[in-house]
């Protein structure tokens, strides 16, 4: 989902296509959010899961407790994100205040009309609270240790090639010649 948000953009149009551009707006952000929906419930999820997991896997649990804290801002902002009411008061749930609130465009801006295109980067707030790289690369990072013990990439792992274990040191007095 956060390579689908990075890939979201929206190139902004003249004044004088006003009707065309609102229409372009309102499904642009339909869509992000749509996206932002969707990955912050299967973050949260997963954060579920890590919780059970931590349980039973004593060698993940820095790992998980690490992914837990990251994206604990998303607990809370998923009960803000299902209260349309409360948005809506307080933002008018107006498009320039989804914008400011993901970082789209400046919080003092008075508006886009000085922008070429709307796009989603790294520094996109994810539910208003997490940048989407950081997030990003705590989920990479996560993925990857899952991945280390417990393979869950197999068919790339068989492509690629295999780095020898090292041998283990010998121990005690070693006669050399």
């Amino acid at each position: 989902m956060g390579e689908d948000l990075l890939a979201e953009r929206l190139a902004l149009l003249d004044a004088v296509e006003v009707p065309t551009h609102s229409r372009a707006l309102h499904e642009f952000l339909a869509h992000v959010y749509a996206l932002e929906l969707a990955m912050t419930a299967r973050l949260l999820e997963a954060r579920k899961r890590a919780v059970e997991l931590k349980r039973r896997e004593g060698r993940l649990r820095p790992f998980i407790a690490l992914y837990v804290a990251g994206t604990a801002p998303l607990v809370d902002a998923a009960l803000e994100l299902g209260d349309a009411a409360a948005r809506d008061f307080e933002t008018g749930d107006t498009a320039s205040a989804f914008l400011r609130a993901r970082g789209l465009i400046a919080a003092d801006a008075a508006g886009f009309e000085r922008l070429a295109e709307l796009v989603v980067s790294e520094d996109y707030l994810v539910a208003s609270r997490i940048r989407l790289g950081t997030l990003l690369d705590l989920i990479a990072g996560f993925l990857d240790a899952l991945d280390g013990l417990f393979e869950l990439y197999p068919e790339e792992a068989a492509g690629a090639p295999r780095i020898p274990a090292q041998a283990p040191l010998p121990r005690g007095p070693q006669r050399l010649g």
